[in-house]
């Protein structure tokens, strides 16, 4: 299918140097997906039947750096920027079956290093719209399974060859397709909500870190709100976040719940940046209210004793088993503490409070929490802008549309914010 599509010049570039060293090679995966919905893509990730050393080859071993082993691609440094490579797969051949810590998901894959066509790749990835390649030389989209542009256009997340041999073989995917679902409105086709039903327990086999990382791919996203909904709706979230599972439909949830979507409404703004501390302290928040035995709403007196303690351990709580980030968890811990402080302009510690590291997401999440109350203007204008110490400057980018709920029953709030 001949489309011109916004790929980066960079990738442009990198696609382009392999082509003309005479390897097949395209942009792949959720850029292509993204830019068919008329999205920008986070990223621009590329296929290739070259091997990592015949990249590093290409490249040079100063920009080009071989990391993984479960899964061997290429890092490319370039502009700036981190483009990742990665070598066409064949459906891999070694499973689970082999160890017998594995021995309830025989079909799960612990190698997939074996390489194989461009077609090849396309029938082992894990959706239909995440298979599509992209040939920017020819402007062309490889719908090499052949329904994967037809799925976006029906709004389907549908998984390729037999879901429940993709789910067993990474259990993993049970999340994206669920992350597809939520961001962008999309719904599972019949086999593969039925094979993710039945294959839920096997999260459990999942390593510590791998699901770390998604969860904090989903708080840097402004849909995260709206995962942690549809991860409820599916059954999903007792296996990803029990605490918060356990209190699913009470006024601790809806409050954690309206506190992201105001923060996501202002990422999607161009207000805040993604920051995933800042989400992590909305998310906190509820419960360290509740910790320290206040109503919703009513902040701690900070003069308690042990009070980073008990705002740590919460924090630590909520998000079990996942082990966050260090630096990310004390941030948000950091954006916690100074919450109470921000409530008095007239503090006669103002001085040191504006020069605190995290002032900056402090006062973001001070604003988040009084969102539509008769005190918020008074407040903005009281604390001024801190310095973001991670991104200098407040980038102003166009809104993007957030889907319409299908799926959930709980109507949002409107948005009830200024803008800074």
């Amino acid at each position: 299918m001949k489309r011109p599509l916004a790929i980066s010049d960079t990738a442009c570039s990198i696609v382009k140097t392999l082509q003309e060293a005479n390897f097949e090679t395209y942009v792949v995966g959720g850029a292509v997906r993204d830019l068919l919905l008329n999205r920008t893509p986070k990223d621009f990730d590329i296929s290739t039947s070259a091997t990592p050393e015949e990249i590093r080859a290409v490249f040079g071993r100063r920009k080009a750096r071989i990391i993984g082993k479960r899964f061997r691609l290429v890092h490319l440094y370039a502009d700036g920027d981190i483009y990742e490579i990665s070598t066409f797969r064949q459906a891999p051949r070694s499973h689970g079956a082999e160890n017998k810590k594995f021995a309830s998901a025989e079909h799960l894959i612990l190698s997939d290093n074996d390489y194989g066509s461009a077609e090849e790749d396309a029938w082992r990835r894990d959706f239909t719209m995440n298979a599509l390649f992209y040939d920017p030389s020819r402007e062309e989209v490889l719908d090499l399974t052949g329904m994967g542009v037809e799925d976006i256009a029906n709004q389907i997340v549908r998984a390729i060859g037999e879901p429940k041999l993709r789910f067993e073989e990474d259990p993993v995917r049970m999340l994206r397709a669920l992350k597809m679902v939520a961001q962008f409105d999309f719904e599972l086709d019949n086999p593969t909500e039925n094979a993710l039903f039945e294959c839920l327990p096997l999260l459990k086999l999942v390593s510590p870190s791998r699901l770390t990382l998604e969860l904090e791919k989903i708080l840097k996203s402004s849909f995260c709100d709206r995962h942690f909904e549809v991860f409820h709706d599916y059954g999903l979230l007792p296996y990803f976040l029990p605490e918060l599972s356990a209190e699913w439909g009470s006024p601790l949830q809806q409050r954690l719940s309206d506190l992201l979507y105001e923060r996501n409404c202002r990422v999607d703004a161009g207000l805040y940046r993604d920051s995933v501390s800042l989400a992590i302290a909305a998310a906190a928040l509820p419960f360290v209210e509740r910790a320290f035995g206040n109503a919703p709403g009513s902040l701690w007196d900070p003069r308690t004793p042990g009070c980073g303690a008990v705002i740590a351990d919460t924090v630590d709580n909520i998000f079990k088993p996942q082990n966050l980030m260090v630096r990310m968890r004390e941030a948000a811990c950091r954006i916690l503490t100074l919450q109470p402080l921000l409530e008095n302009p007239d503090d006669p510690r103002r001085g040191e409070i504006i020069q605190q590291h995290a002032y900056a997401h402090a006062r973001e999440l001070m604003l988040i929490r009084h969102a539509g109350l008769p005190d918020a203007e008074t407040l903005e204008k009281a604390w001024p802008r801190g310095i973001d110490r991670a991104r200098n400057q407040h980038a102003k980018a166009p809104a993007k549309k957030r889907p319409k709920k299908r799926h959930f029953s709980k109507k949002k709030p409107e948005q009830n914010w200024n803008r800074e």
